[in-house]
């Protein structure tokens, strides 16, 4: 379709038409704000990584299925899907039948506590309000009121409670003729931040009210973005730009923490203590993610504080999206995490320690892989993904790296995409922190880790997470855990130069786990010591195959001298099957 405007204009002005066509742009929306709506979603799904087709809009006011819908575009041209509220009961059915990928709702919304309410519709039906001076004065009164007619009704947090309760929409439109201020004062905004906001100020009815409405959105975390002659466009602060923040010690006051708080919507906590090599490269696989919608709180607990305001500075340049807290003394891994935790209010959370490192589309893919699965799955409060062991070396300020492979390649517990195993994690942790990204919220109604244990305090942090939530898991190596076999000391890995302790430990959660579920008075020692004989019963059987294997090895052997070609092979096919049930990996 050629562009009207250019020809009209081409026309008035006498001059010639250009050789290229230049077609129209098309909208549905009163002014083109759809356009803005879509090209503002558009830059966040290329920033952040958004899958648009998976993501969701509230619209309250639908009235027409495309004409000045604000939301028609978006299904078109995004393939994004929604929620459509119009009170006018007579727009409904043709809601219904033209927008299919849309859950219609007859419903007025309002500011306050009513089962149903009174809707004023004009003598033009797309035209309807709960105000009656609002449809008896619009244009001078020359419409003229129709009829009164009564409908449901419910409050804007009931229904975003109904329809959004796992995750905000997207995009939140609201046209309700003269009361859309008093329903955006009504919204719970810390528990729902869509990441566009778009309202209808009515300037002609209500004096200064878009200021009104700038102001009050301002306080509530958002910035105008776009003004029509019908509509202003917010968006979430906190998803187009970042505050400046400065490293700061726990000294700070905890009004600065909140402010800091809210900025990301992935937070990120790295502990550290006098490891700055290792440091190094966090910080360097945290600044290089494709997703750079991020926060992170470095932890230094109790180490010295120098080389690490260095290397944050040197690293990430006045990054407003970074801090750092100092602990004078240490408090321990599972302590430091909790401090990091504590200051975010982030949607999901990750633990990075300082030696560990990352994908460059981690943070990009788990973010997309959870909000679309969630539209499947709304009980998912986590998301893991595979990860690669890196055993390596430190000589001096070098890391000699000597051989990658898959996380825990000796046992059979893979990591498959779909919802994580409660199962095989109650019996050991499937990943280790670099793996897994968290709810937060989920994260404080458990405690956060647990303080008082000194070594594998994210499998019980993981024990408890999954005994409540589901974790989805995605197949994709974007994670690298790295072992240090031969380092002691700072330098070292609990898991090796920690060995004794993690086994003390593994076994004091499987003790509570066995408590836990036997009762406080052991009332269901039964159930759990069924299966545990059953356990126990095929482990003396895995163990008499075992024995049975070294004899017949052992008498393999004795012939060695005299034994022809084909029972040196039988000798090896021996090993190679005992070494596959004792899960070792040994050249024949």
């Amino acid at each position: 379709m050629d562009n009207y405007f250019i020809n009209n204009e081409i026309e008035v002005l006498g001059i010639s038409m250009p050789d290229i066509e230049i077609h129209a742009q098309k909208y549905f929306a009163q002014c083109a704000e759809d356009i803005i709506v879509m090209a503002l979603l558009k830059a966040l799904a290329q920033r952040d990584g958004v899958d648009l087709s998976r993501e969701r809009y509230l619209e309250v006011g639908a009235n027409h299925p495309v004409a000045s819908s604000a939301t028609y575009l978006l299904g078109l041209e995004l393939g994004m899907s929604g929620v459509l509220v119009e009170a006018n009961p007579a727009l409904i059915p043709e809601l219904e039948r033209v927008r299919k990928q849309d859950v219609i709702i007859n419903r007025a919304i309002l500011a306050r506590d009513a089962d149903t309410s009174e809707l004023f519709v004009s003598n033009h039906s797309e035209l309807s309000s709960l105000s009656r001076r609002f449809v008896e004065e619009w244009q001078q009164g020359a419409v003229g009121l129709k009829e009164v007619v009564v409908v449901p009704a419910s409050r804007m947090n009931v229904l975003l409670e109904e329809f959004f309760a796992e995750r905000a929409p997207l995009y939140l439109s609201i046209d309700v003729e003269g009361l859309d201020l008093d329903l955006l004062k009504d919204v719970d905004w810390s528990r729902w931040r869509p990441a566009i906001v778009q309202a209808e100020p009515s300037e002609h009815f209500i004096q200064n009210n878009a200021n009104e409405i700038s102001h009050f959105m301002k306080s509530k975390g958002y910035v105008l973005v776009a003004k029509t002659e019908v509509n202003q466009i917010f968006m979430d602060e906190s998803i187009r730009a970042h505050k400046k923040v400065s490293q700061i010690s726990e000294k700070d006051d905890e009004e600065s923490g909140r402010n800091f708080a809210a900025l990301s919507r992935v937070g990120i906590v790295t502990r550290t203590k006098d490891r700055a090599v290792l440091l190094r490269r966090a910080l360097e696989s945290v600044k290089h993610q494709t997703h750079e919608n991020w926060l992170l709180v470095v932890v230094n607990d109790g180490g010295h504080a120098a080389p690490v305001d260095w290397l944050v500075s040197e690293i990430f340049q006045d990054d407003p999206r970074v801090r750092v807290i100092h602990h004078d003394a240490s408090r321990g891994m599972e302590a430091a995490s909790n401090a990091g935790l504590a200051v975010l209010d982030a949607e999901y959370a990750v633990i990075h320690d300082d030696d560990d490192s990352w994908a460059p589309e981690f943070l990009a893919s788990m973010t997309a892989t959870i909000a679309r699965q969630k539209k499947t799955f709304p009980s998912l409060k986590g998301i893991a993904c595979r990860v690669n062991t890196v055993f390596e070396a430190v000589i001096g300020n070098e890391i000699i790296i000597e051989r990658v492979e898959p996380f825990k390649s000796w046992h059979s517990d893979n990591l498959d995409e779909g919802l994580l195993s409660v199962q095989k994690m109650l019996v050991r942790n499937q990943f280790p922190p670099i793996a897994f990204m968290f709810d937060l919220a989920v994260a404080r109604e458990l405690g956060f880790f647990e303080e008082s244990l000194p070594v594998l305090g994210d499998w019980d942090f993981h024990i408890r997470f999954v005994l409540k939530h589901d974790v989805w898991v995605l197949p994709e190596y974007l994670s690298f855990y790295h072992h240090r076999i031969s380092s002691a000391g700072a330098l070292g890995n609990t898991v090796h130069a920690g060995a004794d302790r993690h086994r003390l430990y593994n076994q004091k959660i499987r003790n509570d786990l066995i408590r836990h579920a036997a009762g406080e008075n052991g009332e269901n020692r039964i159930a759990v010591t069924i299966p545990m004989e059953v356990q126990e019963l095929a482990q003396n059987e895995f163990n008499h195959i075992l024995w049975r294997l070294w004899q017949l090895e052992g008498a393999i052997n004795g012939l060695r001298g005299q034994r022809p070609k084909w029972r040196r092979e039988l000798s090896v096919w021996f090993r190679r099957w005992r070494n596959r049930l004792l899960g070792r990996t040994v050249e024949g």
